[in-house]
Formats: C-alpha cells, structure tokens, sequence
C-alpha cells in the first residue's frame, strides 16, 4: 500500500506514518517543521515532503510528488490540524481563515487531488481526522469545532462519491489525545470514565485498519474515539430542590 499523511511531524500524524511504515507500507508525509520531519523520516523510513498544508499550491504540489515518489496513491490520511482558543466572537478573519484553510479546506483539497491517483489504484482508502468536537462542540476551541463539524460531512459526501469507484473515505473522530496538539495542556484534562486517556498510536490502529482488506466495507462511517467521554457526558446538575414541609 502506498499513502501519504499530512501532518504527518508529531503527534496524531507522526504515529500514522510510524505505523504504517511498520506494517511494511510505502509512506510519504507532509509537514512544516523540517527539523521533526527529518527526525520521523529517519525513523521510520518514511518520505518527508516539507510543505504548510493550509497554503493550496503547496497542498496540490505535495500529493502530486507523493504519487510520483511513491508509484501512485491507494491511501490518504488528511490529518493536519491547528487549534485556536478564540471565541467566535472576537477571533481576527485572518486567524479564522488561517484555522478555515488548514482545519477543513486542506482536507477537501489533499482528497480532490488525490483523487485521479485512487481512482487509478481501483480504489482506497481516505481517512479524514476530525474530533469529537465534530459532534458536541467545545467552548475550549470554538472555531476548531465548527471546522471539525465539516470534516465529518466532507467524509460522508467523499464516500457517496467515491463507492462507484472502490474508494472508502471515512471520519476519524479523536478526544484529548496524547500527546496533544500544540497549545494543549494534558495535564488539564479531565479524567475518562475508564482512567486512561487516548494515544496517538490508537488512532493510529484504527487509521492502519480502515486502509486494510479488513475494513474494506467501513465507508462513510464516523469513528470516535474519546475513551467513552462523549457517552459518559453528564449535564450540570440542576439547582437543589427547596427542603420539604
């Protein structure tokens, strides 16, 4: 198998490419740091193809060279993120475009270029990162909700389109996740219902399984992985009732 991963420099990324690497796949990643993309690369053996994911030319440009370095393209894992603690209310256009273009709009463009490549492998996999604020959205990271909203309907609509052509395209729905995105604070987190918290390396797994023979007729799906903290969520508890007569 042959996929590219954006983002792919820490955290949630950097674990796709190291486990996809280890499961003896040809794997070529994006990433602006080119000093923790040089570090991954050598790791893992993976190709490093430096580029900011959020600017289009760059985008378009990375999966064409991915698909020339790696033979063509049989999986995608548009993972790229950046969070922003702004409210709707006061965050800059320029910030929220910033957010926009690499939150949601690099996830559209990296699947429509990749595209003809899946289409001319018979099919493949694309495996786009949202969040479990897709569905209940965070007042930690407001714009970042909005976006992450999105991905999950740009998974379904990518799947109804892609079915006639063996493609799967499907949304990976993380929580706090280990070791977190930049500006995060794990040790801020509030405790799961089970007392573990979500690693990179398990969303990882689900990535590696949803490329494989065995998740083939996974397409369309929306896949959360918050150690049950969206099922365990529990309202504030209303106002105590007056003592009895």
């Amino acid at each position: 198998m042959r996929a590219l991963v954006t983002g792919g420099t820490a955290g949630i990324g950097a674990a796709c490419v190291t486990r996809l690497a280890a499961d003896g796949h040809a794997v070529a990643f994006t990433g602006r740091d080119a000093g923790r993309g040089t570090e991954v690369a050598a790791r893992t053996g993976a190709t490093f193809l430096p580029a900011d994911i959020a600017d289009r030319a760059a985008a378009d440009a990375a999966v064409a060279d991915a698909a020339e370095v790696l033979g063509g393209l049989d999986a995608v894992v548009a993972n790229a993120g950046v969070l922003s603690r702004d409210l709707l209310t006061v965050i800059g256009e320029a910030d929220f475009r910033r957010l926009l273009e690499t939150n949601l709009t690099s996830q559209f463009r990296t699947a429509r270029a990749a595209w003809p490549h899946l289409v001319a492998a018979g099919g493949g996999s694309i495996a786009v990162i949202g969040s479990d604020t897709s569905f209940r959205g965070s007042h930690r990271c407001p714009a970042y909700s909005v976006m992450k909203a999105g991905s999950v309907m740009l998974a379904e609509m990518l799947a109804a389109n892609g079915a006639p052509h063996g493609i799967r395209a499907n949304a990976i729905c993380p929580g706090n996740t280990l070791p977190g995105m930049a500006g995060d604070d794990p040790s801020r987190w509030p405790p799961t219902p089970g007392g573990t918290q979500v690693a990179a390396e398990d969303v990882a797994a689900c990535v590696a399984w949803l490329a494989s023979e065995e998740g083939r007729h996974v397409n369309g799906a929306s896949i959360r992985i918050d150690a049950a903290v969206g099922a365990a969520l529990i309202l504030a508890p209303s106002a105590p009732a007056p003592p009895g007569p």
